[in-house]
């Protein structure tokens, strides 16, 4: 259960910028550590997860910049209640391509922790099905 705590945490580090060693944090909070304790990851682990995303990181950084721009687009052009269909539906649109390229960039940095960082001891009964979905039942 704590190793989907990691994948969608990585996946969660591209939504925040934090400061501090490894993975940024979700909501102030250093998650990289909560993970390091909670899956016990050796130091090497952890440089090997902090090295990835810092190679992902010029490619996540711009469209991140743009999801945060189409949502100030879309707040403009409904702004005091008003509603172009033609062009919430062209900000829609270029909202679901940037969140695509997003999604893909997302995964392919769980795909590179899953099956470069993790052993199998720390992999051990984690299904793909709580691969896919990310449940953190630990913590709820």
């Amino acid at each position: 259960m704590v190793t989907a705590v990691l994948l969608v945490g990585v996946g969660s580090a591209f939504a925040q910028e934090g400061a501090g060693a490894g993975v940024p944090g979700v909501a102030g909070h250093n998650l990289m550590g909560y993970l390091a304790r909670q899956l016990q990851l050796t130091d090497a682990q952890k440089a090997q997860i902090k090295t990835m995303w810092q190679a992902q990181r010029p490619t996540v950084q711009p469209l991140m910049k743009q999801v945060a721009e189409s949502h100030k687009q879309m707040l403009a052009a409904t702004a005091g209640g008003a509603f172009d269909e033609a062009k919430v539906t062209a900000i829609a649109q270029q909202q679901a391509q940037v969140l695509a390229k997003l999604a893909v960039e997302k995964e392919r940095l769980q795909s590179q922790i899953y099956n470069q960082v993790l052993t199998p001891e720390t992999s051990l009964g984690l299904s793909n099905e709580q691969k896919v979905t990310f449940i953190d039942r630990d913590r709820n």
